[in-house]
């Protein structure tokens, strides 16, 4: 007999991301960027309203067996989601991303925004995070985008009119490039997104963004062994070909090094036990 097996549908991942990010934030606070009572608050509230309009039925298509059972978990159990965080499988390792990929994009925002009160930003890949609203509400912005597949953008839009009474911008990549090439755009997101995307199409991004875009922060999976890597994963040869100009330094090599050994160190302190990500694929933030 064939075991079962698991099945996604289009807003599992996006779904797991932002419900599994709240206990992630408490789970883990010692080992990220420290967040606000008000921005844990929002979170809290942005889960509550995204779990409320996807058990209203109307989504069932565009969810799998792993999203309908994480919305069953959560409706029987204030603690089911706690728990899978705690000890479910791969989840304490994937929430821990999810609260790092957070934390490290509000530290961010803020800071340009600190210099820059007139940032205009878009989210690449926003998924069900609340990661923009978030910035949208605590600094009351306008000039804020967010780019998805439409029926992500649905629900996404619904969650953050109902938690903050309006929502960002919804455009297209294609709207993305031309607002930046005219300056209306300065500043873009891309985390846990162009991993998803084959290395092509992910050096084309990179390569529009570097010439075009002042301000950016994204995130590629990188592993120093070719014979190891996923398939949209780089190696230390495909970035050097890349020549993106990073911040506070003058080479790529210098970045890479920078960036992954403060991402490990975090990993390390919270999960001590977890050492294979050094010699695997791993997550390489690149900011400028």
């Amino acid at each position: 007999m064939q075991s079962a097996k698991q099945t996604f549908g289009i807003m599992d991942i996006p779904l797991s991301c932002s419900i599994f990010l709240e206990p992630a934030l408490q789970r883990y606070a010692k080992n990220i960027v420290p967040l606000s009572r008000e921005t844990k608050q929002f979170v809290h509230e942005w889960n509550i309203a995204l779990v409320e309009i996807l058990n209203s039925g109307r989504y069932d298509a565009f969810l799998g067996g792993v999203g309908q059972k994480i919305l069953r978990g959560s409706g029987k159990s204030a603690r089911f989601v706690s728990k899978c965080v705690e000890s479910a499988r791969s989840v304490p390792l994937h929430s821990l991303h999810y609260a790092i990929r957070f934390s490290e994009s509000l530290r961010y925002l803020s800071n340009k925004i600190g210099t820059n009160k007139d940032v205009k930003f878009v989210d690449l890949g926003c998924g069900f995070s609340p990661m923009t609203p978030v910035m949208q509400t605590e600094y009351n912005l306008d000039n804020v985008y967010c780019i998805d597949i439409p029926e992500i953008i649905d629900v996404y839009t619904q969650v953050a009119e109902r938690v903050s009474g309006r929502a960002p911008h919804s455009i297209s990549w294609s709207d993305a490039k031309q607002m930046a090439i005219s300056q209306r755009l300065d500043t873009i997101i891309a985390m846990g997104v162009l991993p998803y995307i084959d290395l092509d199409t992910q050096v084309s991004y990179l390569k529009f963004i570097n010439y075009n875009f002042p301000n950016f922060l994204v995130e590629i999976k990188y592993n120093n062994n070719a014979a190891t890597a996923g398939e949209n994963v780089f190696d230390l040869q495909r970035l050097q070909r890349l020549r993106i100009s990073v911040e506070h330094t003058e080479t790529l090599e210098t970045t890479l090094i920078r960036n992954s050994l403060r991402y490990l160190r975090k990993f390390m302190y919270a999960m001590p036990g977890k050492r294979y990500f050094l010699a695997n694929d791993r997550s390489l933030f690149l900011s400028r």
